[in-house]
């Protein structure tokens, strides 16, 4: 038989395919586990999907592979549609599939808005990382500053630093939280309950700090 190249693209392609199929759905039950709902999905050193009237044909983009650096957010509010209040937080999943081409890391080695050859990046596949960043926020006054999850959630500048401590932000109107859990600690069976822990033991740290 011919030796066929193009089995490693399909390959490559099932293993992607069954690594979202894995990662997400974990993610979405964590969220659930600890009774929080859905708020937005952001992308960011990519764009989503262009719409059907672009022709993707003209230039291939990393764009393509918008979920290589992805956050998924979630919120938990004791009232909802009302102004947020201390005991109410905002949880986000923070995807990093491939360190390389983590926005920041991204424009550092290569530039702003350049497209690396995937063929031709600096650092090595076996020398790169995956990893879940999770960060919780929450309002410090009881003010009625933020009218909405989405509305403390942009406010807050950047992110909080992945070390357990809290990090204020907006003049001190938000606290938050952040952990980094690389994807090897939480690919067997027991990685949604690790998960849990962890964000029930930051969530204590944030509303109770």
């Amino acid at each position: 038989m011919a030796y066929d190249p193009f089995m490693q693209v399909r390959q490559a392609h099932r293993i992607c395919g069954a690594y979202y199929q894995h990662i997400l759905p974990m993610i979405n039950e964590v969220a659930q586990r600890v009774e929080t709902s859905f708020l937005l999905w952001k992308v960011w050193g990519f764009n989503k999907p262009p719409n059907r009237k672009t022709n993707p044909l003209e230039s291939w983009k990393w764009d393509y592979m918008p979920m290589l650096d992805v956050s998924f957010v979630f919120s938990s509010q004791v009232q909802p549609d009302t102004p947020l209040t201390p005991t109410d937080y905002i949880l986000d999943f923070k995807l990093v599939t491939d360190s390389e081409l983590e926005y920041r890391q991204r424009e550092l080695q290569y530039g702003k808005d350049e497209e690396p050859l995937a063929t031709k990046l600096k650092t090595a596949a076996e020398e790169a990382t995956s990893y879940l960043n999770i960060y919780l926020f929450s309002a410090v006054h009881h003010d009625n500053t933020y009218t909405s999850a989405e509305e403390m959630w942009n406010s807050y500048y950047g992110y909080p630093n992945t070390d357990s401590q809290i990090h204020l932000s907006d003049m001190g109107k938000i606290k938050g939280i952040g952990l980094s859990i690389p994807l090897l600690n939480i690919a067997d069976d027991n990685g949604i309950n690790l998960l849990v822990a962890e964000i029930l033991e930051h969530r204590k740290r944030l509303l109770e700090g």
